[in-house]
Formats: C-alpha cells, structure tokens, sequence
C-alpha cells in the first residue's frame, strides 16, 4: 500500500508540472493530463497522514492553471473545455485541526459557462467566484477567541496556580467537559466563556484551597465534526475550527460546487433548517445575516441554483449571476456595483430560451433601458447585453489648431463659422501671453537657471510638491532662443504670435448617408468678417481645424518677417519687413551704412540653412565614423608586427580625437553674399529678399590680415592698402621647409576662399599678383606627404574655427 502511495505522489506531483506548463503554453491537453494526473493521486490516499491528500491538491490545481488559473481570475479571451481546470485556490489549504489536510478539488467549468462562451466568446466568472478562490484559511493553533466562545471537548487551557498551591498544566477538555489538574483535581468546564474561565477556575479550586493566584488562557482549540452535503464543491465530512460558522466555512470546504447556489446555503441541525445564508448579502451589503456558529453534527446544505443569467457588458461587472425570483435587471446591476454612467441608457438586448417553438428555440428581445431594469423579467439562461455609453454629442462642434481654447462647443441651429469664431482673439494660444510675461518676469542670469533646472529629470516647479518629467513652463522659444544653448541666453525679440493661415481653414463632417468623411475648406478672415461666401453653415459633429504657418507654409505675402540687423548702420535693432523687400530695403530702414561700415565682410544669417547645416553635418559625422570604424578593423586586421599594431591604435585615436573637434564646431548658418571688396553704398548689395528670422552684421574695415599656419611667425599684421598676398608671407617669414606652397589659401571676408590651386595658367599660383584685403586669413598647409593627413586637417578645423570666431 505504502508503494502505491508513493506512486501516486509521483502522479500528484506530475500533475503540478504538467498543469503548469499548459498555462504557460496555453495548451489545455496538459492541463487535462496534470488534473487527471492529481485526482489519480488523491483517490490513493483518503486515509493518510495528508502528504498524499496534498499532492492530490496539487494535482489539482495543475488541472486549474491549465484553464483558468490566476488566482481565481478567468481568461475571457481563451475558450474553455468543459469539465477541465479550475479557479479554487483553496487548493492544498488546511481545513480543521490535527496532522490530516483536506484538499478541495478544482472547480470545474460549467455547461452554462461554456454556452455563453458560444454565444459571447466571452468566459464570464460566476459572480462570487473570486471570494472563494481568494479565501485563506488560517491555522488553528492561530485563531483568535472570542470573550463568548464556550469551551467544549478537544479545547486544550493553559492553567498556572501559584501561592498556597502550585501547579503548571496544559490540560484537554475530556469528552465529559472536564479539565484534570494534577494534586489540585478535576473540574467541568464544558459551556463556560472564555471571557469567564480565570473566576470560574478560581471560584472551584477556592473550595479546596485558599491564597493562591491563578492564570488561565485558551490554547489549541479543538475541531468539530460537520458534515457538508447538497451542490458542494467537496460533500462528505469534515472536521473543521471549533469556532466556525455558517459563513467561514462556504469560504472552505462548503463551497458550492457546478450546480451548487451561492444564495440557499442551510444550517441543519437535529434534522430542522436553524439559518440559511446567502453569500451575495455579504458581497454586496457587507451583512452576516444567517450566520451561526457551528457544532458537532450540523449539517451544512448548498442547495441547488437557482435563475442563472449572464450580464455581457464591459468592465469587471461581466459576470454570471443568481438571481432569486422577483429580482430584476436593477437588482442584478446593484450586486454588480456597475457603473451607470457608462451605460448605453436606450436599449438592452437579452438573449434567451422559448419553449413555445421547438424548431427555434432561442430567441433575442431588444428593450428599453428603463423596462428592462425594472419590468422586465428575468429567466433562466437569459444573456443580458448592455451596451456601453456612446461617444457621440448630440450638440457639440469641436473647435481645435491654432485657437485660443480648443474644446467642444454647443451646436445651436443656424450656426455659422463666425458664432463659432466671432473675433480674432479667438486665435490668440494662451502662450502668447506667457511669452510676453517672460520676457519682464526673468533677466539672463534667472532665466539660464530656470532652462538649466527644467531641463532635469524630475524638475519641481516652485511651490509644488509633485514633480515633472518633462520641462514645463517658460522655454527658449519663450525667450525667443530657438538656437540658444543654456548657457548663451541673450536679449532678443522674435514673434510671438505664430503667422495664422488667414485662406485656409477646414470643417471635417461625417456624411450621414453615405457614412464619407467630407473635408470642407473656408477662407477664414472672410468667415469673421461675415462674408456668406466663407461664413459657413455648421452642424452638429463638426470639427473646425485652424492652421497656423507652422501647420502649412503659407505665402509670402501673409508673412511679416521680422529682421535683425547689427553693425555699422546708424539704427541697429528689430525692423519688420514686408513681403518682398530685401537685404536694401532693412539697411535703409535701419538709416544706412555709417562711414566705418565694411560692406563686403557683411554677415548674413539664416535659420533654414543652420537648420540645413546641422543635419548635413551630423550626417557628414556619422558617414565618417562608420568609415573609421571600417578602416580600424581593416588596420588592426592588417598588422603583423606589435609596432604595426601600436601604430594602427594611434591613428585610429588621432582620427577620433579630429572627429570629436569637428562635433564641437557649430555652424552659424551664413549665407555667403557675392559683394565686391570695394562695395561701399547699399546698391552694390545683392537683392536678396528677407525671411523671418535673418540677421545681418555689417562689421567695421578690420585693420589686419591673419598670417597661419606652415610659416616662420604666425600672427595677425596691420593691414596697408596693396600689399599682396605673398608681401604678408614675406612678413611672416615665408613659408618653412615643410610647407606645402601649392596649395595656400585666402579666407576672405565675406566667407570666400581664394586658393593657389585656382587659375587656369600652368606651374604658376592662382594667389600670384593678388591683393590682400581687410580682415583675410592667409593659411599655409604642411607637406600632406610629410605629415599625416589628419594633423593638417585639424589644423585646418582651427582655422575655420579662428576666423569663425574672430567674425
């Protein structure tokens, strides 16, 4: 016998395995095998010490988690198979007293549950299934007691008697009700209180001795025999806690089984009914009516369900339910704790049984919401479906874009476009405002601190205790530095208003009929000013989008550029340019040149080419690191030697070390102007027609030419007029014996390059006879064949980087 025990632990444990994989892998054939598997395993052992009754619960549950699992949980998406798995986590808890574990076996899935999945594709719990699951029963050697509990045969008392009689005994109540005290005496105790055993002790030991103190405390309770019977999850006997009720033990080894009622659940003590309990008053109502407490002999009944119907709807409340007659669709709804707001309140579908047309025997009613909670009744079997609430608005038009408060407005019959948008502040965004107070609320140095701040993980904005993962408040647009790093905030004025799309504006409208979506555009500074060509007719549903030039690039002419212009013109500021006026037209708005002006080192500046130089240099940047990491592993591949090796990784780390310089070189985004050295009036500018955002410097004569690179003495020598290019050379030393003399270069100015290789004579330099002008830099590259190529391009990068900066 003790063999077949063994074996089938070894089923049992299978079963746990096997059960678990299955829902791990969602495949109900190893679900089914681990359940048998268990169940095998607790029918060899009814008798044992428990080792073996919990592998069976093992087992069992292997059989659940192949289904349902999680803890009682349901998986409404995975279709059951009738009479395999199971919710109860009541799996392997302990039931009663003593060395013996009761195990409660897995609810299985029901007929009904398996018909509204066919119907629904949902798998709805019953209603009450996840106390059950969820109920933990608690060690007997740990339960409290309560002041009125009547001690009665099992109990075990701790007695301590000092003074004039000394004794030390942890005594069982006998089955006579009695307690036996060594050298003291014997004494009944059987229905006493426990709020009451230290007087009632003291008053029987006080007959036979006097002056003596006494301490008396409950110890292990001892267990009571019931016996479960009807629709239960486990009928049979059970010994249980000697202070359960009714109610506790529904939530243990009284569980109603597949057929079982969550709402008649009987007492039955000396053959008469003394309380029934209905599970739902204590889920719903939080009330213990009907609870009693148990005794050795009761009888506890799970009587046969009664109206069952499923309620298909969204959220937890989808569910089974037990409905007793009289009940409506109101009450079904209260138990659930559904929330009716979110409640289609129109109409309600219940699908159910007709016994009067055998060819179809199921048929489907539509009801109004307000009959079916209360007149309608309910039958066995029916599928209530109560739709969820529709999004739709009866009366709203959606105004949304470039507007001041984008939000649904009240449709009223004969709206127009002009009701909707009567003025234009109705396009002033709330940043408007928050820009304008940006720019008196915060100097530099607080405004630096505040970007640096937002910029954090975590920022707090000040006064508030809940913290931001975003930055959040005043921004560089806000301060008009697009461009601005955090440490270079600089006074500046850009337009706070973004350009608004003044000839295109659009409503969105579903088509009733054919169910199209129609764009309709308008033109939207007729539309305010009322004309009936662009005042549009709205209706409700509508979507009214507003554009801003940022949403669409928008012409020219609706454009108001502003420009700023620095130097040497006699009124340096903001000025406002109108569609198609140039480079000319600012200069004369800001008073013309003043006599110090160097025109043809003009800056000008544009955010669309920094914008474009940006990604053409972070491609550039990328392209060249995916080339070095190929030509390291090429190299270090190649090499033989540990000098090759060694010299591979120096190159390599010079490369990277070029390639992070050439990172921190920021482009400014000049536009090169092709302005003759002796420009002097405005009309020798080009026309170039002005954008939002340019900026122009027109700088002062320089009064030096910048001598670099491969020569005797770099540095920068007073510029005199017609000196060539090869007399500051000259000055400088010449080029060194290193240099590469062919291919000198000039950056001029105005950010052209004039070159030795240039000209179309033969051996003879393209600098010959060219005259130095205010403010070149003169560069003599080293010999490429002598020095790595990297070195000189370096050299070159700070070039590039000097004259940027000087300029």
């Amino acid at each position: 016998m003790r063999l077949f025990q063994k074996i089938a632990f070894a089923i049992g444990a299978c079963g746990l395995l096997l059960g678990n994989a299955a829902f791990a892998q969602q495949t109900l054939p190893l679900g089914i095998l681990g359940g048998l598997s268990g169940q095998a395993s607790g029918g060899a052992d009814q008798s044992g010490s428990g080792l073996y009754g919990q592998a069976q619960g093992l087992g069992g549950a292997g059989l659940g988690s192949g289904l349902l699992g999680g803890g009682g949980f349901i998986d409404t998406t995975r279709p059951p198979t009738l009479g395999n798995g199971g919710n109860s986590a009541q799996a392997g808890n302990k039931q009663g007293n003593g060395n013996s574990t009761q195990t409660l076996p897995a609810r299985p899935i029901t007929a009904f549950q398996q018909f509204v999945y066919d119907t629904t594709g949902k798998l709805l719990p019953y209603f009450g299934d996840s106390a059950l699951s969820k109920s933990v029963s608690l060690d007997a050697d740990n339960q409290p007691v309560s002041a009125d509990y009547e001690i009665g045969a099992g109990d075990e008392i701790y007695v301590r008697l000092w003074g004039s009689v000394n004794a030390s005994v942890d005594a069982t109540v006998d089955r006579d009700g009695q307690i036996t005290i060594p050298s003291v005496g014997t004494f009944p105790v059987a229905g006493v209180k426990a709020r009451n055993l230290d007087s009632y002790l003291s008053g029987q030991i006080s007959k036979y001795y006097k002056n003596f103190n006494i301490s008396a405390t409950m110890g292990k309770l001892g267990g009571v025999n019931i016996y479960v019977a009807g629709q239960a999850l486990a009928p049979g006997m059970h010994t249980v806690s000697s202070t359960s009720t009714l109610a506790s033990v529904l939530f243990g080894v009284a569980q109603p089984g597949a057929n079982g009622s969550y709402r008649n659940v009987q007492l039955k003590r000396d053959g008469k009914v003394v309380a029934s309990f209905d599970l739902y008053d204590l889920l719903r109502n939080g009330e213990l009516k009907g609870d009693r407490k148990l005794q050795s002999g009761d009888v506890v009944f799970v009587g046969q369900a009664g109206t069952r119907i499923a309620l298909n709807v969204d959220g937890p409340s989808a569910a089974i339910y037990e409905v007793k007659p009289g009940e409506t669709l109101n009450d079904v709804l209260n138990i659930a704790g559904t929330d009716r707001t979110l409640l289609r309140q129109d109409t309600v579908l219940i699908e159910g049984f007709n016994d009067a047309n055998a060819q179809a025997p199921r048929q489907v009613e539509q009801i109004s919401y307000q009959r079916a909670l209360t007149e309608t009744k309910l039958h066995n079997g029916d599928i209530v479906t109560v739709f969820p609430a529709r999004m739709e608005f009866s009366n709203a038009v959606t105004l949304r874009g470039n507007v001041a408060s984008p939000a649904r407005y009240p449709y009223f019959p004969g709206m127009k476009v002009s009701d909707l948008i009567p003025d234009a502040d109705m396009l002033i965004k709330p940043s408007y405002y928050k820009k304008k107070g940006a720019l008196v609320t915060f100097d530099k140095q607080e405004a630096r601190k505040v970007l640096q701040d937002q910029s954090k993980p975590g920022f707090r904005p000040a006064g508030s205790d809940e913290k931001v993962d975003s930055p959040q408040g005043l921004t560089k647009n806000d301060l008009g530095e697009e461009n601005a790093s955090l440490n270079e905030v600089e006074d500046t004025i850009t337009n706070l208003l973004p350009t608004i799309n003044w000839n295109y504006a659009v409503i969105q409208r579903l088509d009733k009929v054919d169910l199209k979506p129609l764009a309709i555009p308008f033109n939207l500074r007729k539309a305010i000013a009322k004309d009936p060509a662009a005042d549009l007719q709205l209706q409700p549903g509508d979507v009214v989008t507003i554009f801003s030039a940022q949403d669409a690039d928008v012409p020219q002419a609706d454009k108001t550029p502003l420009i700023k212009v620095t130097g040497e013109v006699k009124a340096p500021g903001y000025y406002q340019v109108q569609p198609g006026e140039t480079l000319r037209d600012v200069l004369v708005k800001a008073g013309g040149l003043t006599p110090d002006a160097y025109l043809f080192g003009t800056v000008f500046t544009r955010k669309a080419i920094l914008d474009q130089q940006q990604k053409q240099m972070k491609k550039a940047l990328q392209q060249a690191e995916r080339m070095l990491v190929s030509a390291q592993n090429s190299n270090l591949a190649s090499a033989v030697t540990v000098n090759e090796a060694a010299n591979a990784q120096k190159q390599l780390d010079s490369q990277k070390e070029y390639l992070d310089r050439l990172s921190k070189i920021k482009p400014d985004g000049r536009m090169v102007l092709e302005i003759k050295p002796n420009a002097n009036k405005l009309a020798d500018l080009p026309p170039l027609e002005l954008v939002d955002g340019d900026a122009i410097n027109v700088p002062p004569v320089p009064g030096q030419v910048s001598i670099l690179g491969s020569v005797y003495s770099q540095g920068a020598f007073v510029y005199q007029k017609g000196r060539t290019i090869f007399d500051y050379l000259d000055l400088a030393g010449g080029a060194a014996k290193g240099s590469d003399e062919g291919s000198i270069f000039v950056i001029r100015a105005n950010g052209t390059v004039d070159s030795a290789r240039q000209g179309w004579v033969p051996f003879v330099s393209g600098l010959y006879g060219s005259k130095a002008l205010p403010g070149d830099a003169i560069y003599v590259p080293e010999d490429y064949e002598r020095v790595s190529v990297m070195r000189s391009l370096l050299d070159i990068s700070q070039v590039f980087y000097q004259v940027g900066l000087g300029a």
